[in-house]
């Protein structure tokens, strides 16, 4: 039974790998879907080019460089091709594009009185450039990421000390530190720790969001948010009766509705469960 299981699971696989390349008959085709296909067709799309780096990797680099449509995809089917051309592309990129640029090359200027305004904008680029090079997962990308984290734009200076932390650049200790004192967007950086671990490690998940509600304490809605994440820790480590706890932590943040609104489906959710044999 077990082996006719395992066997049904792979053959569905196979079949969804082999639905996704039939979709293109050509890189051209699967790079015109990065821009215009749905969501759906645009992963099909990135697993294609992934599959076929020597003809879609020029491409993919032209697209990703100069924020054609599609790009955010293209970087990521670029990262999925284990392309070896991958690293010193995100690595050069990313050393151009820490900060926002006037058409001189000088770094913009956002607040009062700047020609700006004070609506900052967010350096996508540099963001996902960063982001990419921690999924490489390559440690040679940590002192360009480093420089992004002391001299990018905010948005590429989260998502350098990210890339920093998977690749062990930079410890969660030294990530908390930061985020306590100066660095409050990197708050959220340390949130997306917890978030990731929530199934693969839910002790380390609870451990985490324990920090932040003792760490972050000035931001109330972190502090909500972290007993919110903590409900479905629990959950998944079928801890029923501390999630329920967490429910009833999260209900005293009566301001913030959305996430009241959930907990208390959450414990419905949680009730029933506790309640199955």
């Amino acid at each position: 039974m077990v082996t006719c299981r395992i066997g049904s699971i792979a053959m569905v696989l196979i079949a969804a790998s082999a639905f996704s390349q039939a979709q293109f008959g050509s890189v051209n085709d699967a790079i015109a879907a990065l821009a215009d296909g749905t969501n759906n067709t645009k992963w099909s799309a990135v697993e294609y080019l992934a599959n076929h780096p020597d003809e879609s990797i020029p491409q993919l680099f032209w697209i990703v460089e100069n924020q054609k449509p599609g790009w955010v995809y293209a970087s990521s089917a670029i990262v999925r091709s284990k392309d070896a051309r991958a690293l010193p592309f995100f690595t050069r990129l990313l050393a151009d594009n820490f900060f926002l640029k006037e058409a001189d090359g000088s770094r913009k200027k956002f607040g009062l009185g700047s020609k700006n305004g004070c609506l900052v904008m967010p350096n996508l680029l540099g963001s996902v450039l960063a982001m990419r090079l921690g999924e490489l997962g390559d440690p040679t990308a940590i002192p360009t990421l480093r420089d992004a984290a002391s001299q990018g734009d905010a948005a590429v200076e989260a998502s350098a000390y990210d890339a920093l932390y998977r690749l062990g650049g930079v410890t969660l200790d030294e990530l908390f530190s930061r985020a306590s004192a100066a660095k409050p967007n990197l708050r959220q950086v340390v949130e997306g720790i917890g978030w990731s671990s929530l199934y693969s490690d839910p002790k380390f998940a609870i451990a985490l969001f324990d920090r932040i509600v003792a760490d972050f304490a000035d931001d109330p809605y972190r502090v909500a948010g972290a007993h919110f994440w903590k409900i479905r820790a629990f959950e998944n480590a079928k801890d029923y009766g501390a999630a329920v706890r967490e429910v009833d932590e999260v209900l005293k943040f009566e301001n913030y509705e959305n996430l009241v609104r959930q907990a208390t489906e959450a414990r419905a959710r949680i009730l029933a469960a506790r309640a199955s044999p």
